[in-house]
């Protein structure tokens, strides 16, 4: 890891929320995200090739493609939300899904899900910090992590224990948010305000962690355009939202959950840009 990466690192866990702060913050406003972002806490993927389907499940269903699960197979989906891609990964694959988030709501609700799927013997949630996993050296055969590293204050640590509980041969998926432009003091502002982090690491960081991880990037896809995409929904979504947040929230909390929104769509749709890294753990 270079001086530059080691230094960005050791910001990022100063201005980053604990584990236990990310969790309570999901606990209390889960109702929030769920008005906006359904069960389907990441962007949208927008293409010709399923235009029928929803673009946060195409998403899901890109990420599928990528780790090519097989049955009897396991993976690891950190940071799992409510658990509905861990839940659309097993019925396409056959495999088997954990998911870990520091959210004691969000394993509750992915545990109904996933009985309610009739999965509950295939798909399993729990809390667990990606930092310090609670399994085996080699334990899963792939895994993958949908804007869960964002939040994080130590990304390398996270990657190095992704990397331990893979076993040799295993595929690692990470799509997530990136810097891509210069962002002032103003703008770091709002990426704190909006994703909890101080800053986001570009790109090529996040190819340097993986390396310095002892995995091998296979592909480095530039996603940006649909995060573009999904952002230019965002003001949209808040109007047609807003009675609901009142509702829940109060007048007060509205507007300034609104005015929020709009500098962090903003900040989406010209500052941030969005990697999906598929990486490998080497046979030896």
């Amino acid at each position: 890891m270079t001086e530059q990466t080691r230094a960005q690192a050791q910001e990022q866990q100063a201005q980053a929320l604990s584990p236990d702060e990310v969790g309570e913050v999901y606990d209390e406003k889960g109702w929030l995200w769920e008005i906006f972002m359904g069960q389907n806490l990441h962007i949208g993927w927008w293409d010709d090739e399923a235009p029928e389907i929803d673009p946060k499940d195409r998403l899901t269903d890109v990420l599928i493609e990528q780790v090519a699960l097989r049955p009897g197979q396991h993976l690891l989906d950190i940071g799992c939300g409510q658990g509905r891609p861990a839940l659309r990964l097993a019925e396409a694959s056959g495999g088997e899904v954990t998911g870990i988030t520091v959210s004691a709501e969000q394993v509750a609700a992915g545990t109904e899900a996933a009985a309610g799927a009739g999965l509950a013997d295939r798909v399993r949630f729990a809390l667990a910090d990606v930092s310090e996993l609670p399994y085996a050296d080699g334990e899963f055969d792939a895994a993958w992590a949908m804007e869960s590293l964002m939040y994080l204050g130590d990304r390398p640590a996270a990657l190095r224990e992704i990397a331990r509980v893979l076993k040799p041969g295993g595929v690692f998926v990470l799509s997530d948010y990136v810097e891509s432009a210069e962002l002032d003091e103003e703008w770091r502002k709002v990426l704190l305000e909006g994703f909890t982090v101080g800053s986001l690491p570009t790109a090529d960081q996040y190819v340097e962690m993986i390396t310095a991880a002892g995995l091998t990037v296979e592909r480095n896809f530039d996603a940006t355009a649909h995060l573009r995409r999904s952002a230019a929904r965002i003001d949209q979504l808040v109007a047609d939202n807003y009675d609901k947040v009142v509702e829940k929230g109060g007048l007060q909390f509205a507007e300034e959950f609104k005015e929020m929104i709009d500098r962090v769509s903003k900040l989406e749709r010209d500052m941030l840009g969005y990697s999906v890294i598929t990486v490998r753990k080497p046979l030896a």
